[in-house]
């Protein structure tokens, strides 16, 4: 529903939008891959420290992708508002030192599939804020979206209730039979 704008092919240069998707996609399985192996490997550092350290290499790759690629000569300082100074400032605190620490630190505590829930609810949470303080518009389509996400992530969670008070515990079954 989200991508069904950019499925199109544009007429400024015949661009292929299923490079990103595709791009997408690869980047969501893999970062799937790396939270579900984080829960097994052993942990010396604490949530902190291991989001820091996640941050600090991507940040340094990320500048030297965008520094190789030529995306430099399009920075200028003049052209910064507040308004997106704000926006970076929030990212980093709320979206990226605290959003991301709260995320590892759920990873080692809860189940995989709840934690995932969070990459489901954050693009409406961005949504509401950019309609709130950035007076972005709010369309039928998004609010669509918005609900059908959060239809989803309910599902998610109350079916993992619903069968967590099913099963049996694991203890039950290891208990000698009369």
């Amino acid at each position: 529903m989200l991508f069904w704008p950019a499925l199109h092919f544009s007429s400024d240069g015949g661009r292929n939008p299923a490079i990103g998707i595709s791009i997408l996609l690869v980047s969501t399985f893999v970062w799937s891959a790396g939270s579900l192996y984080s829960r097994v490997a052993k942990h010396a550092a604490s949530p902190f420290l291991t989001a820091a350290q996640q941050m600090i290499c991507g940040g340094i790759l990320l500048l030297f992708a965008g520094i190789v690629t030529g995306e430099l000569r399009h920075f200028y300082l003049s052209t910064i508002s507040m308004k997106s100074l704000g926006s970076f400032v929030y990212l980093v605190i709320i979206g990226a030192v605290i959003g991301y620490t709260a995320y590892i630190w759920l990873l080692r505590h809860c189940e995989p599939a709840k934690v995932a829930t969070y990459a489901y609810v954050n693009p409406i949470v961005a949504v509401l804020l950019g309609t709130l303080f950035a007076g972005e518009t709010l369309t039928k389509r998004t609010l669509i979206a918005a609900g059908l996400i959060i239809g989803s992530v309910a599902l998610v969670i109350t079916a993992q209730q619903l069968r967590a008070r099913v099963e049996p515990p694991i203890s039950a079954a290891l208990e000698p039979a009369d």
